[in-house]
């Protein structure tokens, strides 16, 4: 059988009911929570900076994988910013109505369930046959609920009436719509760069509906195949791209220039391209994220080091890091990195690892953890690694998470889309193969 989780998440549109909501101060909600007699006190959460969480005195520690629930309170300079109900039923959808509404209600009050039960469909959209996202429209709140029947993960997150349109544009929903296989940006062909420092856009992927075309053969050189669909798109679209840097569309309608089938683009100085640091272009896709692409904070960094470390089993101190980065995924601030540990003998073993790591269920969860074992006996073999490019919407919210492979003689792409709480691949190509 399988689990079920239930995220509940305000964001800060919401309006004022008998519970906390964004805006209150942290110490009012610590105190409201402290007065439920069947709650544990809110603990901070190990490793994440402004993350609180409590559970209940008896029941299941869903964080462990048991039954039960959990409440996460994510707090700015003091301020509530967001919180939410986090529920692991075991083997039964979870339905707010029915085995929720006590535990739903003595957080966030009765008034919000009645709300919900009340509430109108004015909107379904399909991602794929097993996920649907639905939108209704209650008295006091909107709501969005995503069923993902392929790990029976169900989601419903609540915000403000105002901010429905909003919210139906993002996710490329209209009132009454029905399954839904284009693209968030138009119909036909997606074509997916990379935006490099001097302005390159080199071909990644071209997503026609909801699959990725064959990328062909890069043996030697870069695919034709690939290069011609990329530019056939691009043509499609004007000869104009969105850049998307941080999962978040930073500029629209830029100007490409193609010459010997090579594009390129007019890089903003807002974009710090260099080293570990690219961005995305498409001519029709876009980003979603709400919050910009940033360094870590020194807490963050400590933090994700040493569950880094941890996992695989030294010290953060024996660890290099060669890129690490917090972005919005959809599931609050990730932490994309790629990280060395030095081996020691001859020949030198070396681990480098690319992983996310995010807050799943109030807890540090490496949600993909890709490790390569390097034989190093010459300078030149340090090179292999993975790297975070960036993430882009691939359609109804899907997210892509796109990173670039390098070998020893050799460079590709791949791209990660969302399976439940981990990252799985769903398309490699690009690049080129000496």
């Amino acid at each position: 059988m399988v689990s079920a989780f239930v995220v509940l998440a305000l964001v800060l549109t919401c309006a004022k009911s008998a519970s906390a909501l964004p805006g209150d101060t942290f110490a009012a909600e610590k105190a409201r929570l402290a007065k439920i007699s069947t709650l544990r006190p809110l603990a901070p959460v190990e490793g994440l900076a402004g993350r609180w969480s409590t559970r209940p005195l008896t029941g299941g520690d869903e964080t462990q994988g048991e039954d039960g629930w959990s409440v996460t309170v994510v707090t700015a300079n003091n301020v509530v910013a967001r919180e939410s109900l986090d529920v692991k039923a075991f083997g039964k959808p979870y339905t707010i109505a029915k085995d929720g509404a006590t535990t739903f209600a003595s957080v966030f009050g009765a008034p919000v369930v009645q709300d919900f039960a009340a509430s109108k469909v004015v909107a379904t959209q399909h991602d794929d046959p097993q996920i649907t996202q639905t939108f209704r429209r209650g008295t006091k709140f909107a709501y969005r609920s995503v069923d993902d029947q392929r790990n029976g993960l169900h989601t419903l997150e609540f915000f403000s009436l105002a901010a429905l349109p909003q919210q139906l544009q993002q996710y490329a929903a209209t009132p009454a719509a029905k399954s839904s296989t284009t693209n968030a940006g138009g119909n036909g062909n997606a074509a997916i760069f990379v935006v490099q420092q001097d302005g390159t856009l080199a071909p990644v992927a071209v997503r026609n509906g909801t699959t990725f075309m064959p990328p062909g053969s890069n043996d030697g050189q870069s695919s034709t195949k690939l290069q011609n669909a990329a530019n056939a798109s691009l043509a499609n679209g004007g000869n104009k791209v969105n850049l998307i840097y941080g999962d978040r569309t930073v500029a629209t309608g830029v100007p490409v220039t193609v010459i010997d089938g090579r594009a390129n683009v007019p890089v903003p100085a807002s974009m710090h391209l260099g080293g570990y640091v690219s961005a995305l272009a498409s001519p029709t896709l876009n980003g979603t994220a709400e919050t910009p692409r940033r360094a870590p904070t020194a807490a963050e960094r400590a933090g994700v080091l040493t569950a880094a470390a941890t996992k695989l089993g030294t010290a953060p101190s024996q660890l290099t890091v060669r890129n690490l980065t917090a972005i919005s995924l959809g599931h609050g601030t990730a932490f994309a990195g790629t990280v060395n540990w030095k081996g020691t003998g001859s020949p030198r073993i070396d681990h480098r690892v690319f992983f996310i790591a995010e807050t799943i269920n109030a807890k540090r969860t490496m949600t993909l953890w890709n490790v390569q074992k390097i034989t190093v006996t010459e300078p030149g073999l340090e090179d292999p690694a993975e790297y975070l490019v960036d993430a882009l919407d691939l359609g109804a919210g899907k997210i892509g998470l796109v990173t670039h492979v390098i070998g020893y003689d050799a460079d590709s792409y791949a791209i990660y889309t969302r399976t439940g709480t981990t990252w799985k691949s769903a398309y490699a190509g690009g690049g080129v193969a000496l």
